[in-house]
């Protein structure tokens, strides 16, 4: 199937165009052009100037979900309508549902012959060898078998098919553990996919609950209840799913491992949590990780819907912010805001360059967030909300892209970077030691002069060598030093001091350094 006629759903309509044969042939082309079929026609005439009502009965053939399909269909018939100016009407529609069984499966064997007249070995030997054929599948001629009777599976086994030799003897046996006679609860192929994709929502929600159990056990050192009645509740959600699910063996196996494997993936969320090395955001991160998923996801589907001509505009606005995060000294502009909460410049601190890159990822990063408009859109044409009245979805889409962009830049970014600098600055003045910040780390710091005091050349303020000060970082030979008590940077030159690290802004520094 080429990319142009690739489709998921298929909706059959009843539509009646009024028109001259010039705009039936017209309306006839566009649906060639897209591959929808013409099924039945009535009323045409053979008069080219004759206006005339006719019916045709179309097969609509269109990417997306099943849900809304029929919505999707009526519009997308409309839509041609509306691009050729035709005076067409869909009367009815409703989508095609082709759901085949999914019939149990058999393998085909020749099962080993023993003489009538065999030794009680040679006997033993055979019982052996038919018991690994029927179960281990030792003797399999490599034919599958989809039959829901043993009689079919029987007769289709002896079968011969063109290109394969006649096997009369060959027999044929079910999987290792299944049931001799296939059981009466045959499902439908897509269905059976649909359960085990809910199955497996169940299981990433039972992660998610583990991991946010153990973060709570370690950051607040408690069992989180209703996380607990969550995690049950979703089990037992798993293990209905699993009760639906058709199959030979009992349903209540089934749906008791189902609910064991929603077990299993809390477990194995709780030890995540446990494992990570800033523990108690082990569930932050995790959710972070599938809303990235869902996103990724949502621009797959805008792609797989349009060509990459139509998709390219959408997504070029959100590379160009890219790409100026990508440019040097871009991730200067955090380290700009940061240190303007100490009333410092940033050519007085110099931050080393794996530093200044690491913080232009972050500001990229920030800009990504862009690409959920985009992945918004996707989701909005596969539920077959954006096919004709447009409008109104270009409208969120874009408020959403202006949101997102302030939001990642502004908010996330800039705001960010200058929040840490306000925060940092209220640690110094309480007296402790402010975490640092993408390659400037403030220490408290006792200093000495190198000769006398007064000669010491200070730029900011005077220097009081019993007092411990904040140590921000040097550029040049020149040391930054924040005064807590006054709040104000002082500039010193390197040379002219002497440094000794101080635990905090309370001790008492002296010329043999830090005293408690």
């Amino acid at each position: 199937m080429s990319r142009a006629f690739r489709f998921d759903q298929r909706a059959t309509a009843l539509v009646e165009l009024r028109g001259l044969r010039s705009e039936h042939e017209l309306f006839e082309e566009a649906l060639a052009a897209r591959g929808w079929p013409v099924l039945d026609r009535q009323g045409r005439d053979t008069d080219p100037l004759v206006e005339r009502r006719v019916r045709y009965v179309i097969e609509a053939r269109f990417p997306g979900s099943r849900f809304n399909a029929a919505f999707g269909a009526r519009e997308r018939i409309e839509l041609v309508a509306d691009e050729l100016r035709l005076d067409l009407q869909v009367q009815a529609v409703e989508c095609v549902g082709r759901d085949p069984k999914d019939l149990p499966r058999w393998f085909v064997h020749e099962p080993p012959e023993v003489p009538a007249g065999a030794s009680a070995t040679a006997r033993l030997r055979g019982r052996f060898l038919r018991w690994s054929a029927e179960n281990l599948g030792t003797r399999d001629t490599g034919r599958l078998i989809m039959a829901t009777t043993p009689q079919a599976a029987g007769w289709l086994a002896t079968r011969p098919l063109p290109g394969t030799p006649a096997r009369p003897a060959a027999v044929a046996r079910r999987a290792m553990g299944a049931a001799p006679t296939p059981s009466r609860r045959i499902g439908s192929r897509r269905d059976s996919l649909r359960m085990m994709s809910r199955l497996l929502v169940f299981v990433l929600l039972g992660f998610l609950l583990g991991a946010h159990l153990a973060d709570v056990l370690v950051s607040q050192d408690r069992w989180s209840w209703t996380s607990t009645a969550v995690l049950a509740g979703v089990a037992g959600c798993a293990a209905v799913a699993g009760w639906r699910i058709p199959q030979d063996g009992s349903p209540f196996g089934t749906a008791a491992f189902a609910a064991f494997l929603v077990l299993l993936g809390a477990g194995g969320g709780g030890y995540v949590g446990r494992q990570v090395p800033d523990q108690g955001f082990a569930a932050p991160v995790l959710v972070a990780l599938l809303a990235g998923a869902v996103v990724a996801n949502g621009i797959r589907l805008l792609v797989r819907q349009w060509s990459w001509q139509r998709v390219a505009p959408w997504l070029l606005p959100a590379l160009i912010p890219l790409a100026f995060g990508l440019l040097p000294g871009v991730g200067t502009a955090l380290h700009v805001l940061y240190l303007d909460a100490f009333d410092v410049d940033l050519e007085d601190v110099e931050v080393p360059r794996a530093f200044q890159f690491m913080a232009m990822l972050k500001l990229t990063a920030c800009l990504g967030l862009w690409f959920l408009a985009p992945s918004v859109l996707g989701y909005m044409k596969h539920f077959h909300w954006h096919v004709k009245d447009r409008m109104f979805g270009n409208f969120v889409v874009f408020l959403l892209s202006v949101l997102l962009v302030g939001m990642g830049f502004l908010g996330l970014g800039l705001l960010g970077a200058e929040i840490a600098g306000e925060k940092a600055a209220a640690t110094a003045a309480a007296g402790r030691t402010p975490k640092g910040y993408y390659g400037i780390e403030p220490e408290w710091v006792c200093l000495a002069p190198v000769g006398k005091l007064a000669e010491v050349p200070v730029d900011g303020g005077v220097l009081e060598p019993k007092r411990p000060y904040l140590r921000l970082g040097d550029s040049g030979g020149v040391v930054v030093l924040w005064d807590a008590g006054e709040k104000a940077a002082l500039k010193v030159p390197l040379e002219r001091l002497r440094l000794a690290p101080a635990d905090s802004a309370r001790v008492t520094c002296g010329s043999a350094g830090p005293k408690g």
